[in-house]
């Protein structure tokens, strides 16, 4: 059997001699050709054709005495296959650049044909030396079926940039070539270290890569950059002259896009460079939309953020009915916070001053409110809604609204500590909070819609808000009713209120316990007797009208906002009334809200805003007071 192998190995040399020889004759014929016509462009690249052709012989020769020892010739199948490719790949540029019909296409063709049967003779020569079958049609299928030939995508390869990782300077400047007539730009690197350089600091689009490099094995450098998060979507195709299936296969594992054998085919390398690069512009464009689609989320999420809570925005984004107009039955409690006698104050800044004093007020507020799983529902003017318990169910939604509230009272030494900083005036605020069944859901029209919330108890909340003074939460029985966590209040207030039959039960709050354990100061202190009476005119606040009916009162005794009054008039508890000089008039006006009566029948109010000479009296008084 040996015998029988060297005599066809024998056979075989000399079939591939005979090859490189006619190569060789052509290549003479091809460059006579074009120093006769002096087309310098084409004589060069026909001088690379004859060249490669007789270094062809000098490997034919090395191999047959490599057989004659004994000796495997795998190590020279690589430097074969790169020279066999010059040849092919110059033949092949100078078969598309030669005007037809020219005396040297059938010289190229000759070329090309003996180029073919060269190969098909070095495939059968590497199977006897292997003791593999000759027949390779598995490798070639398996990586045809990777990657088909397509045609060449000029459109997708017109200012890319390939890395082409190769130590056969020849092989380098032939590819490149071939690649440039792409409209595809080059880089080059000779050893793995200098591709790794070249990826550092260049915009790679895809790799070729020779497994046979002088410092890093081809195979662990595609490794190398497959496990590097800013290089593993690189396509690579791995360029090489060993034709064997376990090492496609181990290149493809490992991440290689496609596995080429040299020589490579001019068509086939536009085929499949064409193919990667067209599939990487389609990556850019999924990448960029993305990356856009997520800076408009930023976007949406960084505005509406500042009106809507996370959960609502949740919805609105992502969920598919999160637009769809309608809304649901809900048990959820709601809280209205307004600043007291916000009009006057606003008569007296500017309207910018205005938007600064509300923007810090707002965000101050708001983040409490988001921190006990509350939703922002709109802002009114000066006022807050929120709501517990929606759009995301919520079972504590009642403790949750009566913590954040005493936590925004709180709070409001600190708004006012910005507004004194910015030459604004203090301010104060009434919440109001009830508990019980509304409609929550989209709201509006197909043009403009909104996450709001309607029914009944959305009134009834309204309506004990505006019973509030600064400072001050009141809350329905129905709040507490639902609460787990124990409240504290001052007094428990009986008033009628608009949309109510029977008269509501609030209370006057002032601590919830734990796990929240939130207390507001004592509000109690004690009223100092003013000096000398102050007489005033009274009149009942009743709505946005002011009641026809002056009373007249003495102001017996002051506590800060607290003020107790010698009157004529019939007031219940709750009731809001202005009080004014007799002497001056409109200049000396102060707000109020009845709290109750003492056992002298004097009433006791508490003040809610005072401008002009009314205010530098009470000023002058809360001087003077502890």
């Amino acid at each position: 059997m040996a015998k029988a192998i060297t005599s066809q190995q024998d056979h075989l040399c000399q079939s591939l001699h005979g090859a490189a020889k006619q190569i060789i004759e052509h290549a003479t014929e091809v460059v006579r050709h074009f120093d006769e016509r002096q087309q310098l462009e084409h004589r060069e690249d026909a001088g690379r054709v004859l060249d490669a052709g007789r270094d062809l012989q000098v490997f034919v020769r090395d191999l047959a005495q490599m057989l004659e020892r004994g000796e495997s010739f795998a190590s020279l199948r690589h430097d074969i296959r790169n020279t066999v490719g010059l040849v092919s790949g110059y033949a092949e540029i100078l078969e598309d650049e030669v005007a037809h019909p020219s005396p040297a296409m059938n010289d190229l063709k000759a070329i090309l044909k003996h180029t073919e049967h060269f190969l098909a003779t070095l495939d059968a020569l590497s199977a006897l030396d292997t003791e593999l079958s000759a027949d390779s049609s598995p490798v070639e299928d398996l990586i045809n079926s990777l990657n088909a030939t397509a045609a060449s995508r000029t459109e997708a390869t017109f200012g890319r940039k390939v890395l082409l990782v190769d130590d056969n300077d020849s092989n380098r400047e032939l590819v490149g070539l071939q690649l440039n007539r792409l409209g595809i730009e080059v880089a080059e690197a000779r050893t793995g270290n200098e591709a790794l350089a070249a990826l550092a600091t260049k915009s790679i689009d895809l790799v070729l890569l020779d497994l046979i490099l002088p410092d890093i094995n081809g195979y662990d450098l595609l490794r190398r950059i497959k496990q590097d998060k800013n290089w593993r979507h690189l396509a690579i195709i791995i360029i090489s002259g060993v034709k064997d299936e376990q090492s496609a296969l181990r290149c493809l594992e490992a991440g290689a896009s496609d596995y080429i054998v040299k020589p490579v085919n001019a068509t086939l390398l536009r085929a499949r460079v064409g193919a990667l690069l067209e599939r990487k512009v389609w990556e850019d464009k999924e990448s960029a939309y993305l990356s856009n689609l997520e800076a408009s989320y930023d976007f949406i999420r960084k505005v509406f953020g500042r009106y809507l809570s996370n959960d609502v925005m949740q919805r609105l984004l992502y969920d598919g009915d999160g637009l769809t107009l309608g809304g649901e039955r809900r048990e959820v409690s709601i809280l209205l916070a307004d600043i007291r006698s916000f009009s006057v104050i606003s008569q007296q800044i500017s309207p910018e001053d205005c938007v600064r004093l509300l923007n810090n007020y707002f965000a101050v507020m708001t983040d409490i409110i988001m921190s006990y799983q509350g939703t922002v529902d709109e802002f009114i003017g000066d006022g807050i809604l929120a709501i517990f318990g929606a759009p995301v169910n919520d079972e504590l939604h009642s403790d949750h609204a009566v913590a954040c509230a005493l936590e925004m009272q709180r709070a409001v030494p600190m708004v006012n500590a910005f507004n004194r900083e910015n030459g604004l005036p203090d301010i104060d605020i009434g919440i109001g909070i009830n508990s019980g069944a509304v409609v929550v859901g989209n709201v509006g029209s197909e043009l403009r819609t909104k996450y709001g919330v309607v029914g009944h108890n959305v009134n009834i909340a309204s309506r004990i808000e505006s019973c509030t003074v600064g400072g001050q939460v009141l809350a329905s029985a129905e709040t507490l009713q639902h609460m787990r966590a124990t409240a504290q209040w001052r007094k428990m207030l009986e008033v009628d209120v608009k949309g109510a039959s029977d008269p509501l039960k609030i209370y006057d709050l002032t601590a919830i316990g734990e796990p929240y354990s939130i207390s507001l100061p004592n509000a109690e202190r004690e009223l100092v007797p003013t000096t000398t009476p102050v007489e005033l005119e009274v009149r009942l606040l009743q709505g946005e009208r002011l009641s026809q009916n002056v009373g007249t009162g003495l102001l017996v005794a002051f506590n800060g906002r607290d003020l107790l009054i010698e009157l004529d008039l019939t007031l219940c508890a709750l009731e809001e009334v202005q009080l004014c000089l007799p002497s001056v008039g409109e200049e000396s006006i102060a707000y109020a809200r009845v709290m109750g009566m003492d056992e002298q029948q004097r009433y006791h109010v508490t003040l809610t805003s005072s401008i002009g000479k009314m205010r530098s009296l009470l000023d002058q008084y809360r001087e003077k007071s502890p």
